[in-house]
């Protein structure tokens, strides 16, 4: 987490941005947000408000239809941009794993580091292994995907975007598809990445997590971003917003 003195250096600058898809329904209103170096932002909201589109258009996985975007210096929506360059230092962790099923554990972290990073085989191996101790799953490089429990597989996940040493680290709903006892062992590497001051942003229905770990919380509707805060503020009593407040009254006493 970022310290409250800390020299602040905006890493993410999204201005206006709005999308809309081709059948007329408006995905993005007008979204205005910057994300610091270091800093650990948490998107919060109810399903359809635009949340994972959001996160998606950091890095071009969704168009945006106005507005802009600037991530690392860069417009990752004009076509001078080389994107998969700024890819390679944007991580991103989906829902669904996204592991090559057919290769290792081992295989899965190599794979990039060796053809866009242009790292050596046994400098790709070490830093793999490196990584699957980090994320406690030292004796599992030999494992295929399927051998693995839901939460060993987002864990592999993370690694792997570790593995391209980035800057920023994107996380679409990283927990949504685990069981709830296998929800920790995610959760646990991400407060690891944000104490050791990693930029971060996190789309996420896990409040004790944004509460816990977050700089600030945003809350999306609708599209729009409808309010931001400290979580101490955010997720207070005296909370001005009214739809947030009715937002947290269903999520933390279901």
């Amino acid at each position: 987490m970022t310290e409250p003195d800390a020299k602040t250096e905006a890493l993410i600058r999204v201005r206006g941005v709005g999308k809309t898809y081709g059948n007329g329904v408006v995905a993005l209103r007008d979204v205005s947000l910057e994300i610091d170096r270091g800093e650990v932002i948490c998107i919060v909201g109810p399903s359809g408000s635009g949340k994972s589109t959001l996160l998606r258009t950091l890095n071009a996985l969704e168009s945006i239809s106005g507005g802009e975007i600037e991530v690392l210096g860069q417009n990752p929506h004009a076509r001078r941009t080389d994107l998969n360059r700024l890819r390679a230092r944007v991580g991103m962790v989906f829902q669904s794993f996204n592991l090559f099923p057919h290769l290792s554990v081992l295989d899965n972290l190599t794979l990039a580091p060796r053809l866009i990073l242009k790292l050596t085989a046994a400098a790709a191996r070490e830093r793999a292994e490196q990584l699957l101790q980090k994320v406690g799953l030292g004796d599992k490089a030999q494992s295929l995907p399927a051998q693995l429990s839901g939460g060993q597989q987002q864990r592999v996940a993370i690694a792997r975007a570790l593995a391209m040493q980035p800057e920023i680290m994107l996380f679409d709903e990283p927990t949504s598809a685990l069981d709830p006892e296998k929800v920790n062992e995610v959760l646990d590497v991400m407060r690891a990445l944000a104490d050791e001051g990693m930029t971060m942003c996190v789309v996420t229905h896990e409040m004790g997590f944004a509460r816990a770990v977050a700089d600030r919380v945003v809350f999306m509707e609708a599209g729009a971003i409808a309010h931001v805060d400290r979580p101490d503020a955010f997720f207070g009593a005296d909370c001005p917003n009214p739809r947030l407040r009715a937002f947290l009254g269903q999520v933390l006493h279901n």
